[in-house]
């Protein structure tokens, strides 16, 4: 009997001591992550200085979020009726002239303001699942950053595009990727500004999967919706890079910002549509 209660304490303490260390990673991860936005008080102060969403059905952006010339690979933001959805945009980059240097951040890719409007977070430094590498055997780290720039709104509800900037790399570091972000919450920027420099690392098999994910957000908890907010002559510009991979399930997709999107992901109307 005494036996029986010795293992099942030392069963307990090593449950104790997995757990302990589970939240010691946990804690870890979150002390990793690093992100600063404006006062709920400066958000309403800015709604009323914004114009509404509907004036880019009417007149959209003509300046994509970085120079169409360096996209590689794409594609748009996928519905939740799609059969493969994914709440944003994916953009890919050339890799040709890969920067060898983290130290001279303007040598890599700019990344430009799509509207007017205020930079209303940053996020320097945050922690992502890890994704698995055929390439490399293992599984890689996704440390992004990213920013947020709140330009429009729907009735009392701010509009804001959100970038996720994705090297996929965990550069070990919380403020390795700061001299890239080149702007501050609460900054006004106009359309076209260079407000970020988009990280590639040197290893051309990681250097494939960075990217930048882009979406629409209505500020609040109003969920992500289609960033379809660009001209034809830049969604056609972006199509024609997308190079989808032949066993996507969705493929062929037309020319659009948002595929077979439902009434919720559409940023104009509450109404499903196929291609926006």
């Amino acid at each position: 009997m005494k036996h029986k209660i010795s293992i099942l304490s030392h069963l307990l303490f090593v449950l104790l001591c997995l757990s302990k260390l589970c939240g010691l990673i946990h804690a870890e991860n979150r002390s990793t992550n690093r992100s600063a936005s404006i006062s709920n008080q400066q958000r309403q102060d800015l709604l009323r200085s914004l114009p509404a969403i509907s004036s880019f059905r009417s007149d959209p952006s003509d300046q994509f979020l970085v120079d169409l010339a360096n996209v590689r690979r794409g594609h748009p933001y996928r519905g939740r009726d799609a059969e493969k959805p994914h709440t944003g945009g994916h953009l890919y980059f050339n890799l040709d002239n890969i920067p060898n240097s983290p130290k001279s951040p303007a040598k890599y890719p700019a990344i430009y303001a799509v509207a007017d409007g205020v930079i209303t977070r940053v996020d320097y430094s945050f922690q992502l699942r890890e994704m698995f590498e055929p390439a490399l055997n293992q599984r890689v780290a996704n440390q992004r950053y990213g920013l947020g720039l709140t330009f429009a709104r729907s009735g009392t509800t701010a509009i804001t595009f959100h970038y996720s900037i994705e090297p996929f790399i965990d550069p070990k570091d919380p403020t390795f990727y700061e001299p890239f972000i080149l702007v501050k919450p609460g900054q006004r920027v106009k359309k076209g500004e260079i407000i970020a420099r988009m990280y590639i690392p040197p290893m051309k098999s990681i250097a494939e999967k960075t990217h930048i994910h882009f979406n629409l957000i209505r500020e609040g908890g109003g969920g992500f919706i289609s960033p379809s907010i660009f001209s034809k002559e830049v969604v056609r510009e972006f199509h024609r890079r997308w190079n989808l991979f032949p066993n996507d399930p969705d493929s062929p997709i037309p020319p659009c910002m948002g595929y077979k999107l439902q009434a919720d992901e559409n940023p104009f109307q509450r109404k499903a549509v196929t291609t926006l």
